[in-house]
């Protein structure tokens, strides 16, 4: 097989891609995002960009699972990515089903259509009668801004359920290296920005200006599908910048 060197920048191209093909269950979930977190790491693909794809490939999955089906019906979905020659990364999951129409409640898994595109800007679904398959690229230099940052960075914030409401909490100074995970993870709790979230910045000390316009950006999000983001924040630059872009606090 011959060597496929590495595009400085971009992920490394590879001659063989990851292919799944996995019932279409809840459990297979998970086998999903390992596969897919594993092969990408050693493809050399940025966390920001695994970490969403992750998120949305788990998303088209979890719709073949809930919706490609009959109840009680065994089916299979298969998962194909590839990262090309160019760096740009192409995943597609496909199943065998007639996919039903998602329903209108936001507690639908129907909402994972609005996550991959919030996620990703080129998503393709293609509906036949013998199957669905949705098709999600990352070009090689999608959201430069977001490129940088770092496994470190993104270990710094969690999503914490624990209370009903999700709650992004982040801890350290947040300069512009981190708006790719900040704006991540407040994607992963709001479910591409459906569900109400909040974001704790009290352990943050500064927000760089990418991360604020990353956490206006998803407060945007929220206030065009009918919600708040609540942000709690007690240090005094934080607070200013955030104010200054419209990003109304918990306690105004």
């Amino acid at each position: 097989m011959a060597s496929m060197s590495a595009v400085p920048g971009n992920p490394r191209p590879r001659a063989d891609p990851l292919v799944l093909d996995l019932p279409a269950e809840a459990a297979s979930l998970v086998t999903v995002r390992r596969s897919l977190g594993r092969w990408l790491s050693a493809a050399e693909v940025t966390p920001d960009v695994v970490g969403a794809l992750q998120v949305a490939v788990g998303e088209a999955c979890a719709n073949a699972v809930d919706h490609a089906y009959p109840p009680g019906t065994p089916g299979t979905m298969q998962v194909r990515v590839s990262v090309e020659p160019g760096g740009r990364v192409t995943a597609v999951v496909a199943d065998h089903g007639g996919w039903r129409t998602p329903d209108a409640d936001p507690g639908d898994r129907g909402r994972g259509l609005l996550i991959m595109h919030q996620l990703l800007e080129d998503v393709e679904i293609s509906r036949r009668p013998d199957g669905t398959t949705v098709t999600l690229r990352v070009p090689a230099r999608e959201l430069p801004e977001r490129a940088t940052a770092s496994a470190d960075e993104l270990a710094v914030l969690r999503i914490d359920r624990s209370a009903g409401v999700p709650c992004v909490r982040a801890s350290g100074p947040l300069e512009d290296d981190a708006a790719a995970g900040v704006r991540l993870r407040l994607l992963e709790a709001s479910r591409g920005g459906v569900v109400r979230t909040e974001l704790d910045l009290d352990g943050v000390g500064h927000l760089g200006p990418a991360v604020v316009a990353a956490v206006a950006e998803v407060a945007a999000i929220g206030r065009a599908n009918g919600w708040p983001l609540r942000v709690v924040s007690a240090a005094t630059q934080p607070r200013a910048a955030l104010a200054r872009a419209g990003v109304p606090l918990a306690d105004d």
